[in-house]
C-alpha cells in the first residue's frame, strides 16, 4: 500500500493529487507499467508569495521496479485553482497555451537543435479538471538553481540567456515556416486586448496601481518634473498605451516570444528582449553591456539560422535594433508594472497572494512597499530619461 504524506505547509492538501494521479505520472516519466509506487511525499514547490496565480509543490514518489532497487523521482506539480480573480487566466485560455507550448512547441524546437539543447523541463501529465495542473520534471534535479530575482543577472548570464533566447526564437521562425499554423494559440499576450478589457480585472487593476505609484514616485524626484508630468500623461490612456506596446506592426519580424511562457506571444522579438533588460538584468549591465548583448543574440540568431538552412531570411543586426526600438514601450511597462514585483525584497512577500490582494487597503500598501525599493529607484532614474529620448512618452 502507498502511502500519501502532505507537509503542514500545505495547508489545503489537493484531493485530485492522489496515488492513482502520481501512478500515471510515474508511468509517462518511466515509460513503463511495470512500476509499484511505495511513498509520496508533498511540500510546496516554491516560497509563500512567489507565485500569484498557481500553487506549486515538489513530490518525491519512491517506487520500486522488477529487478531494481527502491528509486526516486522528484516532480514539479503547478496548479491553477479556479478564481474569480484570476480570470483573466481563462481569457487567455493559459492553460491551453501551456499544454501546447510543452507537449507540441518544445520538444519540436529542441529537435530542430539536435536535442543539444534544452528549452524547458519536460511535461509528464496535464489535466483540465477537477482543476488544471500540470505535472513536470524537476530542473533541480539535473543541476538548475533560481537565480536572485532580487539582484539581478551579472553579464555571465545576461550573455547566456541572450544565446539561448536566440535558438528559441531561430527555431521558432523555422518552426512556422515549416508549420505554418503551429502559432496560432499564441495572438493574445499578457497586454492582448482580452486580457486587459475589464476595468476591474486583476491584471488592469495591477498595472493601474502601479502607473499611479511610477507617477507619484517620480513626481518627487528633483529634475525629474517634466518626465513626471509626461508619465501622467501617459497613465491617462494606460490601457490603450499597453495594448499598442505589444499590438502587431507591419512588416515586423516574428518569433514566438517566451515571456512567462505561459504568456507567451508570436510577434516581435522586441518584445522579449525589452522584457529581459528591464526585469532581470543589474543596473550596471543595463548601462554598459546593452549594446553587446544584443550583438551576442543577434549572432547566435544569425548562426542558428543558417545552420538549420531552411531559408529563413536572417536578419540584419541593424533590423534586430529596430525591432527592440521599435518596442520600448514594452520595456517601458515591464519597468512599472513588472519590475517593481520583481525587485521586491523577499522578506516582504510572504503574505503576497491573491485572495489579500483583494482588498484594496492591503493591495495599495504592498504597491507602495514594492515602489519603496532602492534597486528599483535606481534603475528607474537611469531608464526613464532614456525612455523619453525613445519617443516613448510622446
Amino acid at each position: 500500500m502507498c502511502s500519501i504524506v502532505f507537509d503542514a505547509e500545505v495547508v489545503v492538501p489537493p484531493s485530485h493529487l492522489n496515488v492513482a494521479f502520481f501512478e500515471e505520472v510515474l508511468e509517462t516519466a518511466l515509460r513503463t507499467a511495470r512500476v509499484q509506487l511505495l511513498a509520496i511525499h508533498i511540500r510546496m514547490g516554491s516560497s509563500t508569495g512567489e507565485n500569484y496565480c498557481s500553487q506549486i509543490y515538489r513530490a518525491k514518489v519512491s517506487f520500486k521496479r522488477p529487478d531494481h532497487p527502491e528509486q526516486q523521482m522528484v516532480f514539479i506539480v503547478k496548479s491553477i485553482p479556479r478564481q474569480d480573480s484570476v480570470e483573466f487566466i481563462e481569457d487567455l485560455e493559459v492553460y491551453l497555451k501551456e499544454k501546447i507550448t510543452y507537449t507540441e512547441v518544445l520538444p519540436r524546437l529542441e529537435l530542430m537543435m539536435q536535442c543539444k539543447r534544452r528549452f524547458g523541463p519536460k511535461l509528464y501529465q496535464c489535466i483540465k479538471e477537477p482543476e488544471s495542473t500540470l505535472v513536470f520534471e524537476d530542473m533541480g534535479q539535473v543541476g538548475f538553481k533560481m537565480a536572485s530575482r532580487e539582484l539581478g543577472l551579472d553579464e555571465e548570464h545576461c550573455q547566456l540567456v541572450m544565446e539561448r533566447l536566440a535558438e528559441f526564437h531561430a527555431t521558432s521562425m523555422v518552426l512556422a515556416v515549416l508549420d505554418p499554423h503551429i502559432f496560432d494559440a499564441y495572438t493574445d499576450g499578457m497586454l492582448s486586448p482580452r486580457g486587459l478589457a475589464k476595468d476591474d480585472g486583476l491584471l488592469m487593476r495591477f498595472f493601474a496601481g502601479n502607473g499611479k505609484e511610477l507617477h507619484n514616485l517620480v513626481g518627487s524626484w528633483p529634475g525629474f518634473e517634466r518626465i513626471a508630468e509626461k508619465i501622467g500623461k501617459y497613465m491617462q490612456n494606460q490601457r490603450a498605451n499597453l495594448e499598442r506596446s505589444q499590438a502587431p506592426q507591419e512588416k515586423e519580424i516574428k518569433v514566438l516570444n517566451h515571456g512567462d511562457l505561459w504568456l507567451s506571444v508570436w510577434g516581435s522579438p522586441g518584445i522579449d528582449l525589452n522584457y529581459f533588460f528591464y526585469t532581470s538584468l543589474t543596473l550596471e549591465v543595463l548601462r554598459h553591456r546593452r549594446s553587446q548583448l544584443l550583438r551576442s543574440y543577434h549572432a547566435k540568431l544569425a548562426k542558428t539560422l543558417l545552420n538549420l538552412d531552411l531559408g529563413v531570411p536572417v536578419p540584419s543586426y541593424e533590423q534586430i535594433l529596430e525591432e527592440v526600438h521599435r518596442r520600448e514601450a514594452y520595456g517601458f511597462f515591464a519597468s512599472y508594472g513588472i519590475f517593481p514585483t520583481v525587485s521586491q525584497d523577499k522578506a516582504q512577500t510572504a503574505d503576497n497572494n491573491l485572495e489579500n490582494f483583494k482588498d484594496e487597503d492591503f493591495a495599495n500598501h504592498k504597491v507602495r512597499q514594492m515602489f519603496e525599493s532602492r534597486r528599483l529607484a535606481e534603475t528607474l532614474r537611469y531608464s526613464l530619461p532614456y525612455f523619453e529620448r525613445a519617443g516613448v512618452f510622446n
